[in-house]
C-alpha cells in the first residue's frame, strides 16, 4: 500500500472508530430514554392504545419505504451527483411523498376494515403524514451520511428521541390517547427533519428525467429490496400464528427476541458506521476487501461465541429467567441462534453490493427470498411446527445465503480462502467452547447441581475456552485490534496536525 493510500486508510480508520463511537453514545441514551418513556406511558395508557397505534406504524413502516423510494440511498451511495441532481431529487422526493399520502388516503378506510377498527382511518391518515417528512429529509440525510457525519447522524437520533418522549408523556398525561403515541413519533421525525435541513440544506429545481434516471433506478431497486425483506422477515412470525395458534406465535416471538437481541445490539453499532464506509470507498478494491475482511473477522469474533453460548445454556437461561412454562423456547431459540450470525454477515455483504452498485442484483435476492421463504414457512409449520420454521432459515440457506456470498466475494476479488481466514479465529474458538461447554454441563447434569450453579459455571468454562483459543493461537490478530484502538487518539491527533 502506498503512503498516500496508507494516509487514507488511517483516515479512514479514525472515521469509522469515531462512528462507531458515537453511534454507541447515541444508543444508550435513546435507549435510555426510551425505556423511561415506556415505564412512564404503560402506566398512563392502555394496551388497546398501544395496539392501534402499532397498526398504524406499521402501514408507514411498509409503504413509507417506497415513498422514500431509496433516494437516501441513491444519495449516499452517486458520490457523483451535483448539487443540480440533488435538488432535482429533492424535488422528485417530496412529490412522490405528496403521491404516497394521495394513496393512502384511498386504502386506509381499507386497512381499518382489514382490522375491524374503524377509528383506524383518522389515525393512519394523520400518522401517514410523515410521508412528507421522509421525502423532505432523504437527500440532506443521504449527504451527512455520505459525509461520514456520525456525530450529527447520533445527536439527531437523540434529540429526536428525547422530543418523542417529552411530546407522547406530555399528551397521554393530558388524557389523549392513542393519539399521544402518533404525536411523539411525528415530532420526532419533523424535528430530525429540521434539524438535518438545517445542517444539509437542499434547493428545489424542477426534475429532468434524464439528470436524475440513474439515481432513481438505483433508489427504486434499494427501495424494493428494502420492501421485500420487511415483508419476509416478519412472514415466519406471521405463519407461526396463522398456522399454529397465539400460544405457540408467543413462544417463537420470545425465542427469536432473545435469540436476535445480542446481535442486533453489537451489529447496529457497527452497521450504522459501514454503511458510508463502503459508499466512501467503493471505487478502490482493496480498501473493500480491507474493510470487509476485518469486519468480518470483528463480527464472526464477537457475535459467534455469543449465539452458540446462548444455544448451549439455553435450557437453564430460560428456566431461570423466564421460568419453566417456556421451555419450549428452547429448540426454537437453538435454530435462530445459528442464523443470526449468519445475517449479520449477510447484511455485511448487502452493504458491500450496494456500494457496488449491484443493487439489482439485491433486489431479485429480496424478492427470491420473499417467494421461497414464506412457503417454507408454511410446509416447515405443518410438518414440525414452530421449530420447523425455525430451521427452515438454516436449510434454506444455501439458496438465500450463498448467492449474496459468492457475488459479494467476486465483487470485492475476495477468495474463498481469504474469507475463511477471517472467519477462522471466531470458529476456532466457539467450536473448542462448544466442546468445553457440552463436557461441563455434562459433568453437572450428572452431579445434579442446581440450575443457576450450573449456568454460571458453564458460561465461565466456555469463556475460558474461547478466551484461551484466541490467546493462544491468534494472539497476533488480537494484538493487532488492541494496538490500534490504543493508538487511535495519537492517530486523530496526528491527522489533525496534518491537516
Amino acid at each position: 500500500m502506498s503512503q498516500e493510500n496508507g494516509e487514507a486508510a488511517r483516515k479512514l480508520d479514525v472515521h469509522l472508530a469515531g462512528g462507531v463511537a458515537w453511534t454507541a453514545g447515541g444508543k444508550w441514551v435513546t435507549q435510555l430514554l426510551s425505556w423511561g418513556s415506556v415505564f412512564i406511558l404503560a402506566r398512563l395508557l392502555s394496551k388497546s392504545d398501544f395496539g392501534i397505534a402499532e397498526m398504524a406504524a406499521y402501514t408507514l413502516l411498509l409503504t413509507g419505504m417506497l415513498a422514500e423510494f431509496g433516494v437516501g440511498t441513491a444519495v449516499l451511495q452517486m458520490r457523483e451527483l451535483e448539487r443540480g441532481a440533488l435538488a432535482q431529487l429533492h424535488t422528485f422526493s417530496c412529490l412522490l411523498a405528496t403521491l404516497a399520502y394521495i394513496v393512502s388516503v384511498f386504502f386506509a378506510p381499507l386497512i381499518a376494515r382489514f382490522f375491524h377498527i374503524e377509528r383506524l382511518t383518522s389515525l393512519i391518515l394523520v400518522n401517514n403524514l410523515g410521508f412528507f417528512i421522509i421525502g423532505f429529509q432523504a437527500v440532506p440525510l443521504g449527504l451527512l451520511q455520505r459525509d461520514m457525519d456520525y456525530r450529527r447522524l447520533s445527536l439527531s437520533d437523540a434529540v429526536g428521541v428525547l422530543v418523542q418522549s417529552v411530546a407522547t408523556v406530555t399528551g397521554a398525561w393530558f388524557g389523549l390517547g392513542y393519539w399521544s403515541l402518533v404525536l411523539g413519533v411525528g415530532v420526532s421525525r419533523l424535528t430530525i427533519a429540521l434539524l438535518v435541513s438545517y445542517w444539509k440544506p437542499i434547493p428545489f429545481a424542477i426534475p429532468r428525467w434524464n439528470d436524475i434516471r440513474a439515481p432513481i433506478n438505483l433508489g427504486r431497486q434499494a427501495a424494493i429490496a428494502r420492501l421485500a425483506w420487511a415483508c419476509y422477515t416478519q412472514a415466519d412470525g406471521v405463519v407461526v400464528g396463522r398456522v399454529l395458534g397465539d400460544s405457540a406465535l408467543g413462544v417463537y416471538r420470545m425465542a427469536s427476541t432473545l435469540a436476535s437481541a445480542p446481535a442486533e445490539k453489537i451489529s447496529s453499532l457497527i452497521m450504522r458506521a459501514t454503511g458510508p464506509l463502503f459508499a466512501r470507498v467503493q471505487s478502490d478494491t482493496a480498501l473493500v476487501r480491507r474493510y470487509f475482511l476485518n469486519l468480518a473477522e470483528i463480527l464472526t469474533m464477537i457475535e459467534l461465541p455469543l449465539m452458540l453460548g446462548l444455544g448451549l445454556v439455553g435450557p437453564e437461561a430460560v428456566y431461570l429467567i423466564l421460568g419453566p412454562s417456556w421451555a419450549g423456547v428452547v429448540p426454537v431459540l437453538r435454530w435462530l441462534v445459528l442464523f443470526m450470525t449468519m445475517r449479520t454477515l449477510g447484511t455485511l455483504m448487502e452493504q458491500v453490493l450496494i456500494s457496488q452498485r449491484a443493487t439489482r442484483f439485491t433486489m431479485w435476492m429480496s424478492l427470491w427470498n420473499l417467494l421461497v421463504m414464506p412457503a417454507a414457512f408454511f410446509m416447515a409449520a405443518g410438518w414440525k411446527g414452530a421449530n420447523g420454521v425455525a430451521a427452515a432459515w438454516i436449510v434454506l440457506s444455501p439458496l438465500t445465503v450463498l448467492p449474496v456470498v459468492w457475488t459479494a466475494l467476486r465483487k470485492m476479488q475476495t477468495t474463498w480462502r481469504q474469507f475463511a481466514a477471517a472467519l477462522l479465529p471466531g470458529l476456532a474458538g466457539s467450536s473448542v467452547m462448544v466442546v468445553t461447554v457440552y463436557a461441563v454441563r455434562t459433568w453437572l447434569a450428572a452431579e445434579h447441581w442446581p440450575p443457576a450453579v450450573s449456568l454460571v459455571l458453564q458460561v465461565a468454562a466456555g469463556g475460558a475456552a474461547y478466551a484461551a483459543v484466541l490467546l493462544g493461537f491468534f494472539r497476533d490478530r488480537i494484538s493487532r485490534y488492541v494496538h490500534f484502538v490504543r493508538n487511535l487518539r495519537k492517530e486523530k491527533q496526528f491527522l489533525a496536525g496534518a491537516a
